[in-house]
């Protein structure tokens, strides 16, 4: 049975709660003790060795460089379309190293794949 994930927010985890994915998730809550900043510091719920543990197969990605539709929105978003195209770039380096050192590949389509 291949198990996936079809909406995983590695790189918000990562980028915008600084959260190393690479530790395990009984050390990324311990760094977290007493942290403030955000509402669920030391309740994060994934990390790559979890994922492992839990079967997960393939795991679709998402990154978030929402805009923020109004001033007054519960959802976070940048103020631009500009500063959102820069926050998803700024994430892409990041995924790079990870899959040089072997820690998660990157599927395609097959070519010539056309979705119906």
């Amino acid at each position: 049975m291949l198990i996936f994930d079809a909406h995983l927010d590695l790189a918000m985890n990562a980028l915008e709660w600084n959260r190393d994915l690479t530790r395990s998730i009984d050390e990324i809550r311990q760094r977290e003790n007493g942290m403030t900043d955000k509402p669920d510091r030391g309740k994060g719920t994934v990390c790559l060795s979890e994922m492992r543990r839990g079967g997960i197969g393939l795991c679709v990605a998402t990154q978030i460089a929402r805009i923020e539709h109004n001033a007054y929105s519960p959802i976070f978003g940048w103020r631009s379309q500009e500063q959102a195209w820069r926050r998803h770039k700024d994430s892409l380096p990041g995924t790079a190293r990870w899959r040089k050192r072997g820690r998660w590949r990157r599927s395609r389509m097959p070519k010539g794949w056309r979705g119906t």
